[in-house]
């Protein structure tokens, strides 16, 4: 087994830098005799790793009785499938599960698991099973299972180049999907602990709490937070059982949360997914990974990847690379139908914002096992290489985009990516995946996060070419102002003492505060919490729903409209049509806060002088332009000490002409063809001087 480890966002194998390129491929879903030809396939593509799931329920056939050799069936021949990984060189990427989703009946599960301990499985609030048999993930009686199944499974595991293990799947999925948390009664006395720590007087509550009523508000609260505390330590506990069995490389928690749009999917809901488990990241040697699920990337799409990246960024460990487990290079069903340009403009964003590990899933397709799939046994997947072992167009695309970062990965592993601005994220504003069980209607405050974050002001900053980055708001942690000049935070009514608090400190030291769409005035428990309301110097706020409003001279049809009364001399920029203040920039001691009270969706992208009016007034300067009279180009840039590597993306069907301008100086203009994007390497010392060596495009 080699050894792995990451620093400054890149992956160390045996000693040296290396970006991942890994394809997934299921050993269990193949003939035997088809492993080696798609091996040498995915091999022949450039990729240097495989990853695969491994089911508990194909191995595990009846209680304590394992086939790991091929005995019962030729496809069980894990250790055989592993020797070919082994002879053609690749790395591996090894996911045991015990949950492992994929479109396996029981997400992997063995059937007869249900009839040992179904009083381990995970309860409704009015007590009964939970309708996808989900086990309590913490229930002794299943660990004890589980640890049995890693001790046989990784007996298997650790005699090859396994680098990284992916422990479980999706944690939290099943319960968030359905809308039924988990009320076993395991999972409830942990639940009581929590409270006593954290909570006493939810303690009485819960004594006196039965099947079949909701909780309060602020238990609802509190149970998330235990909630998010239960899945990290569910996955540590996985990570232990590794260890104890004697391997020592590094872990990866895989977040859900993409949803189907036809043909172009959305990351609206990734947040909430990520607000589940980015508690992991504390776990030893644990790397958080995104699944990245955009169907056909397009205008209207592409800025929910930008905003999965950047939020990443806030959440997993300062060493760790961007990664994604789950980079999607086909989809389960036949619609949509993947274009290939999709794959290759989607690795060119995500590398360009700093992604140094790419799993594409699937990469090979292949056939359930009779009566193993839970949608029958098509599993083609739209895969660059069919489930017939044909070279799909999308495999050509593939092997020509890794050929061209295989030419630059020394210069990239090198870099980091460039951002202009920040975005403050609240985990509790997504805390919310169990609040319409216990009565709390959560409509409106998912509909203001949608529209604010994904349809406004983050999709906005990406339109104008900002690039920005996410840090937690909640991690405990001061914001410096010299290292985030400038932070956009997402507001509504509540927001956590703590995080008020932090925001003006940081605007006291220094900072630039911008604050959308609303201005909060509770916490997060609904009590009186007026920190920031003080700062800005409001007597009053007047909360009209929609309406019309002149913002820097342009008007905006809002879906949300504060205006305000102020004491103090402020500088307003946008009044209602009645004439009352809803957009101002107040300075505070060494800082200033700009509150935009209007809730803008660039329906309409003329609304984006609003957001160019603001950078302006803030002083937030892009660090490089793209001029073209053909319309948009998506822009990003990793910089190193001797580099500036430059990407491109056009993601409309016609080609465009473009100057690059960075730092003000203009470096060159270039041609972007329809639906393709370039790579440009520029000497940092030539740049300097006004001239430029293009090494790669």
């Amino acid at each position: 087994m080699k050894k792995v480890t990451f620093n400054n966002g890149v992956f160390i194998i045996d000693g040296k830098k290396e970006f991942i390129f890994s394809a997934e491929i299921h050993y269990f879903r193949l003939p035997q005799k088809d492993w080696e030809d798609r091996l040498e396939k995915i091999k022949n593509a450039g990729i240097d790793t495989i990853s695969f799931y491994v089911p508990w329920f194909w191995h595990e056939i009846e209680d304590g009785t394992f086939d790991f050799h091929g005995k019962t069936d030729e496809r069980r021949n894990l250790l055989g499938f592993m020797k070919i990984a082994e002879l053609l060189g690749f790395n591996i990427i090894f996911k045991p599960g015990p949950y492992i989703m994929s479109e396996l009946k029981n997400e992997g599960l063995p059937a007869w698991i249900y009839e040992k301990i179904p009083h381990a499985i995970a309860k409704t609030l009015d007590g009964k099973l939970h309708p996808t048999r989900v086990f309590s993930y913490l229930h002794p009686d299943f660990l004890r299972y589980v640890e049995r199944w890693y001790d046989n499974v990784f007996s298997i595991a650790k005699e090859f180049n396994v680098v990284l293990i992916q422990i479980d799947n999706e944690v939290g999925m099943l319960q968030w999907i359905t809308g039924h948390g988990d009320y076993n009664e395991d999972t409830l006395n942990r639940f009581s602990e929590f409270l006593k720590d954290n909570d006493k007087e939810l303690c009485e509550e819960l004594k006196t709490w039965t099947y079949g009523k909701k909780f309060s508000q602020r238990m609802t609260i509190m149970y998330h937070k235990f909630l998010r505390l239960y899945y990290a330590k569910y996955l540590d506990t996985l990570s232990s059982y590794i260890r104890k069995f004697g391997i020592d490389v590094p872990v990866i928690v895989n977040i859900h949360g993409f949803d189907t749009v036809e043909y172009a999917k959305r990351g609206k809901n990734y947040v909430v997914g990520v607000s589940q488990l980015m508690k992991a990241k504390n776990i030893e040697n644990s790397i958080l990974s995104g699944d990245y699920y955009i169907g056909n990337i397009v205008h209207e799409n592409f800025s929910d990847l930008t905003i999965a990246n950047s939020l990443m960024y806030a959440i997993q460990n300062v060493d760790q690379p961007l990664f994604s487990a789950e980079f999607q290079s086909g989809f389960q069903t036949d619609r949509p139908k993947l274009l290939p340009s999709t794959l290759e403009l989607t690795s060119r964003l995500c590398i360009g914002q700093g992604m140094n590990g790419i799993n594409y899933y699937m990469f090979a397709g292949g056939v359930n096992p009779d009566d193993y799939g839970l949608m029958g046994s098509y599993h083609d997947w739209q895969a660059p290489i069919g489930s017939n072992g044909e070279l799909r167009r999308s495999y050509f695309v593939l092997k020509e985009f890794i050929a061209e970062i295989r030419d630059i990965e020394e210069k990239l592993l090198r870099s980091k990516p460039v951002f202009d601005t920040f975005f403050g994220f609240i985990p509790s504003y997504y805390s919310t995946e169990h609040f319409l069980e216990h009565g709390m209607n959560i409509s409106e405050i998912s509909f203001k996060r949608d529209i604010s974050v994904f349809d406004g002001i983050l999709r906005g900053l990406k339109l104008l070419n900002y690039n920005f980055k996410f840090i937690d708001l909640e991690n405990g942690e001061n914001i410096d102002p010299c290292k985030y000049n400038s932070l956009w935070v997402f507001s509504l009514k509540f927001m956590p003492r703590v995080v008020q608090q932090k925001l003006v400190r940081y605007v006291e030291s220094g900072g630039k505060l911008i604050l959308f769409p609303e201005v909060p005035f509770f916490d997060e428990f609904g009590n009186e919490c007026t920190n920031i309301l003080k700062m800005l110097g409001i007597s009053n706020v007047n909360s009209q729903g929609g309406g019309f409003a002149k913002i820097f001279d342009t008007e905006v049809n809002a879906y949300n409209l504060e205006t305000y009364k102020l004491d103090n001399e402020c500088k307003v920029y946008g009044i209602s049509r009645e004439g009352d203040v809803c957009a101002f920039k107040k300075d505070y001691r060494n800082g200033a806060v700009l509150v935009l009270g209007c809730g803008i969706e660039l329906e309409r992208e003329y609304k984006l002088r609003v957001i160019e009016s603001i950078c302006n007034i803030m002083n937030i300067q892009r660090s490089f332009e793209l001029v073209s009279e053909d319309g948009f180009l998506d822009g990003y840039m990793r910089r190193s000490d001797m580099e500036d590597i430059f990407f491109v993306n056009n993601y409309d069907d016609y080609d465009k002409k473009a100057k690059i301008i960075i730092g003000g100086s203009y470096i060159t203009t270039a041609v972007i063809h329809s639906r393709s994007g370039k790579i440009f390497v520029f000497e940092r010392s030539k740049i300097e001087k006004r001239g430029v060596t293009i090494h790669h495009g």
